[in-house]
């Protein structure tokens, strides 16, 4: 045999034992590899109908994994494991893996106290015999839905479809396993649609569109829907209580982060836009009036539960409609803003006790029943337990029949002329205000109309514009003062226009 040959042979053989031998420890690192994911499922209880594992391609698949506990549900079609680093599995027993893909998962949450069919109990402390350290470089989630229950489990408390799920360098270990959210990563997206949230006994909440990216949030088509009609509303509440329709184009969150800090949420974020909201209120004053005390905006972010630092909000393009009930056998008096944008600086109630705590800023103007322009400047600590706001603005260009929507309905009254100024500057806080308001006006008349609002009542009419034309040579106003007490079972904004009313009688009287 000569020398070429032997090589030959021996090169062959050689080749023959390696391939042997990655047959061998493919086999037992393949045995290995899938009793070890066969024992984890079946410590915690899932059922499933395939586990496949190939050393060679260093991957895992998971056809069809089930897990019931606590009435919680989780079922997934697949689950496949990528590129996975064997060395270290082997070596450290730390999972180390390229991709993780989950298609179609179905998470379902389930509210009750216990389930019959419950197949494990929760561990008190999930991080006591986990010694590995996890490290996935990507995580694909694709298609599925989450869903919560509540105890008539054909109808959802929540509901969205999601879409996509993207997480980048994702790690988890004993110490992340003690946090609220068990695991760490750099970069996420997450687009999800169809959403849907019971929200109370009155109002639902839907979303068109959720998109998480990195650090930015956007929600489209956004919507609180009451239950209920505006009739029907009424036979669901036993003192007054205010219908809600709200619809809103897009919301969108810069450098969005959040934590849990002391069992509360804590968002933080630098800019926080909503373009394109349609408000609509209904309220029915012939209800039985609702006495609890009703804090102002300062007292009610003091004291939330969710923490919030807003830097910058910013409101764009909204619509308000305001209807008010007074009288049951007249339709409700009505007034809306228009083209309205505002902005708001330093909406935050964390670090209430740091002496350089930031002052809440609001600017905000439109247009009132779609002709007069508004102006609003509005600012308050929220730290401030006293309360205290200071608030100013400006109405012009307001003829008197078109407040008539309101007034005829609500008061019984019809106004006719012009108020071609009013500009108010209060400083209140939770129990009083006081401050200045002027207001001009030219022409200015009322009609008080009869009980059954179709003929006018000469003699009170009369009466009244006899007051009013006695202030009227006159039409430029000088500032009035006035002092207000507040009712503090009524809203800051019932507060406001009893600031604006007093003013505008001394002017008129």
């Amino acid at each position: 045999m000569t020398r070429s040959v032997k090589f030959a042979v021996g090169v062959l053989v050689g080749l023959i034992v390696i391939i042997l031998s990655l047959l061998f420890l493919n086999n037992f690192a393949e045995k290995k590899i899938k009793k070890s994911l066969e024992d984890g499922l079946r410590k915690i209880h899932a059922t499933y109908d395939k586990v496949d594992v190939k050393v060679l391609n260093r991957s895992a698949e998971l056809i069809n994994p089930s897990i019931k506990f606590k009435g919680k549900i989780l079922e997934v079609d697949t689950i496949r494991l990528e590129n996975i680093q064997l060395w270290e599995y082997i070596m450290n027993k730390d999972i180390v893996v390229g991709n993780l893909n989950i298609s179609k998962p179905v998470i379902k949450f389930y509210n009750f106290e216990k389930e019959a069919g419950d197949t494990i109990e929760e561990d008190k402390s999930p991080s006591s015999d986990f010694n590995s350290r996890v490290r996935i470089k990507n995580i694909i989630v694709t298609g599925g839905s989450f869903e919560i229950f509540d105890k008539d489990s054909i109808n959802h408390r929540l509901y969205t479809k999601i879409e996509k799920i993207n997480l980048d360098e994702v790690r988890i270990n004993s110490k992340t396993l003690k946090e609220q959210i068990p695991f760490d990563y750099d970069l996420i997206l997450l687009n999800a649609d169809s959403i849907y949230y019971d929200l109370n006994a009155w109002q639902n909440v839907y979303a068109g569109n959720f998109i998480i990216k990195n650090n930015d949030l956007l929600i489209k088509r956004f919507k609180l829907k009451p239950k209920f009609s505006k009739t029907e509303h009424q036979a669901h509440i036993q003192v007054e209580k205010d219908w809600y329709d709200l619809e809103i184009d897009s919301v969108g969150v810069k450098k969005l982060t959040w934590s849990i800090q002391n069992d509360s949420l804590q968002i933080r974020n630098d800019l926080t836009e909503i373009t394109g909201a349609k408000f609509y209120i209904y309220r029915d004053k012939t209800q039985p009036d609702d006495n609890t005390l009703k804090p102002l905006y300062s007292r009610m972010l003091r004291e939330a539960s969710l923490k919030l630092g807003i830097d910058t909000l910013k409101l764009a393009d909204v619509y308000l409609k305001y209807e008010e009930r007074i009288n049951t056998d007249r339709p409700p008096g009505t007034v809306d803003f228009s083209n309205l944008n505002a902005s708001i600086t330093n909406l935050t109630n964390i670090g209430l006790d740091r002496e350089d705590f930031p002052k809440t800023i609001i600017h905000a103007e439109g247009k009132i029943l779609e002709v007069a322009t508004i102006t609003a400047d509005w600012e308050f600590l929220i730290n401030d337990t006293s309360d205290n706001f200071t608030i100013s603005g400006y109405m012009g260009g307001l003829r008197a029949e078109a407040i008539n929507q309101f007034l005829r309905p609500a008061l019984n009254i019809e106004a006719s002329g012009n108020i071609t100024n009013l500009y108010y500057n209060f400083k209140g806080n939770n129990y009083n205000a006081n401050g200045e308001i002027k207001l001009d006006y030219k022409n200015f008349k009322v009609e008080v109309l009869r009980k059954n609002g179709k003929g006018k009542n000469k003699v009170v009419s009369a009466i009244a514009n006899l007051i009013i034309r006695n202030k009227a040579v006159n039409e430029k106003r000088n500032y009035k003062e006035i002092s207000v007490e507040r009712d503090t079972s009524k809203s800051f904004w019932n507060f406001l226009w009893k600031c604006v009313k007093t003013g505008a009688l001394k002017s008129f009287i």
